[in-house]
């Protein structure tokens, strides 16, 4: 698989990985969430935001020629991490 395949496979794996992550903590705080302190946490408002750059990453990657994926990697790599740790903040607050 070339680099930029893998790249966006990968990129696209993760983020598939935690929306899903997302669903189940908003059904395993169901009470939170119906209260509105889930979604309107300042957590998961960083954490939908992170998603939103993570997709934007998804077409860069995309729409990258193999010169670019280079430059990509490291920057796809820190929003994996932003995204991770977005995600660990919010599952802390309401675990």
């Amino acid at each position: 698989m070339d680099t930029k395949n893998a790249l966006k496979q990968k990129l696209v794996s993760q983020y598939e990985e935690w929306k899903a992550d997302f669903k189940k903590l908003k059904a395993e705080t169901k009470g939170a969430y119906a209260e509105g302190q889930l979604e309107g946490s300042q957590e998961a408002k960083d954490l939908e935001s992170k998603m939103d750059e993570v997709k934007g990453f998804i077409d860069k990657v995309e729409n990258a020629n193999e010169d670019d994926i280079e430059n990509l990697k490291s920057k796809v790599e820190n929003q994996i991490d932003g995204l991770k740790n977005a995600f660990q903040k919010l599952k802390n607050k309401f675990k």
